[in-house]
């Protein structure tokens, strides 16, 4: 999905109307991501860099889960 410039500036209104009613001190650390997603374009890249590295890596174990040490048995505890 491409991001556009009004996706991230919804979201930077939706940050501020949040920030307005709990304050810039509300220690959620979900907007404070948020906000340096939307306004930091090398966080964004980063981000988005670390999260297909985490999914080349899930489908790197998930094709053979017995060479990295996982066991597919369920728990049954």
């Amino acid at each position: 999905m491409e991001l556009t410039k009004a996706m991230l500036d919804a979201k930077l209104k939706q940050i501020a109307k949040f920030e307005q009613t709990y304050g810039t001190d509300h220690g959620q650390t979900r907007v404070y991501a948020m906000k340096k997603f939307c306004t930091d374009e090398k966080y964004r890249h980063r981000v988005r860099d670390f999260n297909q590295s985490i999914a080349q890596t899930f489908k790197k174990v998930m094709r053979n889960p017995n060479a990295y040490g996982v066991n597919n048995t369920l728990n049954e505890n």
